[in-house]
């Protein structure tokens, strides 16, 4: 007689994941996803495909500067990048700290990386917490000519380097107090409302394809900017006439309006696009990331608070541990 396997393939699939996440010390399954998709997939991927434009000249700005084949910034943004000035350093400061802060910040989230080598949580997490404020303080500096420099991009940016930098100094100051589980809650309070840059790259998708199937959308964009772009005067006056004060210094700050669409070739109307939509993506984002960390927190508190007592596990003063 020949012997079947009884093992249903549901629970073998449930077995293998049960390992995986167990084997990097999560203890609940939907904490190992969140931890994958939003830190070890989302944030994670994001920065390390991202980490090459630390290399200003030659990546990020690498066809405007002419050391590079093209530019990976978005369309006409590097004008102001490659402008020496606070804007260029805001810029190149921000790439070259949140870049690694992020990663860094990914690692600290891994249940067993704390448990097994708490030296190196506390080390890497003073590296990531000092570079990812330094970064904020850049994105904020960049923020007035940043996609279009609009308020609500501008206000975008302020409001998230606020609750992003405060989460993580107050973070600090609990780990400080040995307080771990509020130094988690609101380490995780920062870096879900950090991941808000990524998320926001999802609705700008999706309102830029439907403002161009729509149609009729507009954007004021400068001379000086569309000049750029499109490689000088006269190119510049073949597709936006409106230009010539600009270009006869009767209004150095010239602005047209610029049809915002993505189903097109022309990079200044690509970009009207992107800057339209860039601040009110950063606020949706924001508001999203925000009421989920705190329904994600109030759903473990209410969880640990049904516990039966001596069912709860360790105490957050037991664990309590030195992170200075």
């Amino acid at each position: 007689m020949v012997a079947t396997s009884t093992k249903n393939p549901t629970n073998v699939l449930a077995e293998a994941a049960r390992k995986i996440y167990r084997t990097v010390g999560f203890t609940k399954w939907y904490n190992f996803w969140l931890w994958l998709i939003f830190g070890g997939g989302g944030l994670l991927y994001f920065s390390v495909a991202r980490l090459k434009y630390i290399d200003f000249y030659g990546v990020f700005c690498g066809g405007s500067s002419g050391q590079g084949e093209r530019d990976l910034a978005s369309p006409g943004e590097c004008f102001y990048h490659l402008i020496p000035g606070r804007y260029q350093l805001g810029i190149i400061i921000h790439l070259v700290c949140i870049l690694p802060a992020s990663i860094l910040a990914c690692v600290q989230f891994i249940p067993i990386a704390r448990r097994k080598a708490m030296r190196l949580h506390r080390v890497n997490g003073w590296i990531s917490t000092v570079l990812a404020i330094i970064g904020s303080i850049g994105s904020v500096v960049i923020s007035p000519h940043s996609m279009g420099g609009g308020v609500d991009t501008i206000s975008m940016v302020g409001t998230e380097g606020i609750l992003f930098t405060t989460a993580l100094v107050i973070g600090v100051v609990h780990a400080k107090r040995h307080n771990i589980a509020k130094h988690r809650a609101w380490m995780l309070r920062a870096w879900v409302i950090g991941g808000a840059i990524i998320s926001m790259r999802h609705i700008m998708t999706i309102t830029m394809v439907l403002a161009s199937l729509n149609g009729g959308f507009y954007y004021a964009e400068p001379c000086d900017k569309i000049s750029f772009v499109l490689g000088g005067e006269n190119a510049t006056m073949a597709s936006y006439p409106e230009c010539a004060p600009f270009f006869s210094g009767e209004d150095p700050s010239r602005h047209v309006a610029v049809h915002a669409t993505v189903f097109t070739k022309d990079k200044v109307k690509i970009a009207a696009a992107i800057n339209m939509v860039f601040g009110m993506a950063g606020w949706v984002a924001i508001v999203i990331h925000a009421v989920s960390i705190e329904l994600y927190l109030h759903y473990e508190s209410a969880g640990r608070n049904t516990k039966k007592p001596g069912q709860a596990g360790v105490s957050a003063n037991t664990a309590a541990v030195k992170v200075d």
